[in-house]
């Protein structure tokens, strides 16, 4: 008798009705590593908003099947999960006028990393408001300070709606964080009070122990302990 197991490079998720399957391992590495290896990588696309969400209701939430190898998964146990996406942090001086203490967001797909060229606007008169307070223009989002400077994150702050893909993403990711018992979501923020200028960081999330899920938006991104995930 011979027995043989299939090993799948895949893990198998289902989001709206439509077939996901993310490539495992996840890469690894820091957050540029991460990104230009998934951007050179023609097999895969870089998951990011509810693709990202999904990845992480696998891990935390489902954990059957190939989501429960977490030597192939590695996020939580083994490596935070990076978002592919660069933060320009603005002081909170009343020099800058409405971006006072403010986030830019900018997509980061190529892994540029926090030397990433980006523009600060002077102001936003032709920016676009969204219901959730955040505004957009071609691609970019801008948080004002009251709408992302919390201790604890939520579906409703601005930092975890642009990076969860909009408002549905952010209230899952809040469902994620309950469903597995999660009750301390910490927002790991950088000191707009403590700078003159803009500053550049990227963006994580992080399982500590059994009962945090922190969102980290406070960070360089040269730890190699960070992991990308890619979908066919």
């Amino acid at each position: 008798m011979e027995i043989s197991y299939q090993i799948r490079d895949f893990a198998e998720l289902i989001i709206d009705g439509n077939t996901k399957r993310y490539s495992i391992p996840p890469k690894i590495g820091t957050h540029r590593e991460v990104f230009q290896s998934l951007a050179s990588d023609q097999k895969v696309k870089t998951a990011q908003g509810k693709e990202l969400i999904g990845y992480v209701h696998g891990a935390l939430v489902y954990r059957g099947n190939e989501w429960a190898n977490q030597e192939n998964i590695k996020f939580p146990s083994q490596n935070y999960l990076r978002f592919p996406a660069v933060l320009t942090i603005i002081p909170r001086r009343k020099e800058f006028g409405d971006l006072e203490g403010g986030i830019l967001v900018d997509s980061d797909l190529e892994g540029q990393g926090i030397e990433k060229q980006t523009e600060v606007p002077k102001d936003f008169s032709d920016w676009t408001v969204l219901e959730s307070g955040i505004l957009v223009k071609n691609g970019r989002m801008f948080l004002p300070y009251d709408k992302w400077y919390q201790e604890q994150w939520n579906a409703k702050n601005g930092a975890v709606i642009a990076l969860c893909g909009g408002v549905e993403g952010a209230e899952m990711l809040e469902k994620i964080a309950k469903d597995s018992k999660r009750s301390k979501k910490y927002l790991c923020r950088f000191d707009v009070n403590s700078i003159k200028t803009p500053e550049k960081r990227v963006p994580f999330l992080a399982s500590y122990g059994n009962y945090r899920l922190d969102l980290d938006c406070d960070y360089l991104g040269g730890s190699k302990n960070g992991c990308g995930v890619g979908v066919f």
